[in-house]
This record gives structure tokens, sequence and C-alpha cells, in this order.
């Protein structure tokens, strides 16, 4: 008795999704949204310009290297670790297909030790050292491997389907 039931809801179901005309493809829109943080990244990396390199520092009036980079990424909205090594963590995307706002990670014998953001044309927004304020600079190395935190660009896709009203004649029945 159970399995009838089951095979008669089943068949009400699929008579109802073709009358309503819910199964048709040509009904349904396909919606994809890409939500690039990179801009507000970028922005968020330019408004500390000249703001002191301190060791240790995390802001927001003194930076270390990672504690710039986290700083910037958690004022665009992205949590992301501390430390230069801990902010490997993410997709790894090649130097040749690096976007601006990606993080790059400096590494020496296999160890991370400096992490910078790419501003694009082969400059990045960094603490350098003490004695150079925060800035855009040049990459001055290429012993470095590009990091695109997870959630840094998030795509969406949604798809809707349009209900069709299906004229049916009254007191007909099928």
């Amino acid at each position: 008795m159970r399995t009838f039931s089951r095979v008669l809801v089943a068949m009400l179901t699929a008579v109802v999704v073709v009358l309503t005309g819910l199964s048709s493809t040509a009904n349904a829109k396909t919606t994809t949204v890409v939500h690039d943080r990179s801009a507000t990244v970028l922005k968020q990396a330019a408004k500390l310009k000249g703001k002191p390199y301190r060791w240790g520092g995390a802001g927001p009036t003194s930076f270390d290297c990672s504690g710039y980079v986290q700083y910037v990424y958690k004022k665009a909205g992205k949590t992301i670790g501390r430390t230069s090594g801990a902010q490997l963590a993410g997709q790894r995307i090649s130097k040749g297909k690096k976007k601006p706002g990606d993080i790059l990670v400096f590494l020496k014998g296999g160890s991370a030790y400096h992490s910078a953001i790419y501003a694009g044309g082969g400059t990045m927004w960094e603490a350098q050292r003490t004695g150079v304020p925060v800035g855009k600079h040049k990459i001055w190395s290429q012993g470095y491997v590009v990091v695109r935190p997870s959630g840094g660009r998030t795509v969406t896709t949604t798809t809707t389907v349009k209900a069709v009203k299906t004229d049916v004649p009254s007191g007909s029945r099928g």
C-alpha cells in the first residue's frame, strides 16, 4: 500500500509540474553573480598609505607585513590568517594569472617570510620594513606565490523558473 501511495504522489506531482509549465526549460532563467572583493581590498590598502612599519604591528596605527594584509582584508570583509605562513591558505594562482587584490606570499627555503597585496602593473601594497612606511612598491623578488583567499571572489548561480499559466477550459477533464 505504501508503494502505491508513493507512486500516486509522484504521478500527481508530475501532472502538476507539466500543467503549470514548471518543467519547461524555456521558462528557466539562470543568473550568475560574481562578488569580487578586490576593489574593496585595494581601496582599503591605499587608505593606510604612510602608516609606519612596526614588527608585530596589526593596526590601525602601525603594521608589520602580515598584520597589514590581515587588517586590509578584514576591513574588506574577509577574515584571513595573521602570519605570512597562515596567509598561504587559499587557492594558489599562477603568477601569470594573478589579479589585483591577490596576496603575494614570499618564500625562502619553503618558509613564508613576507606577505603583500598585489596592486597590478608589477606593484604591491606592503608594510615592508622598519623605516619604510606602508606604500605601493615594485615587486622586488620573484620568490613568491600568489594566493587568492577562499571567498575572495564568490560565484553564486541561481536558477529561477517562471510559472506559466495554462488555460484549461472549464469543465474539461483532460
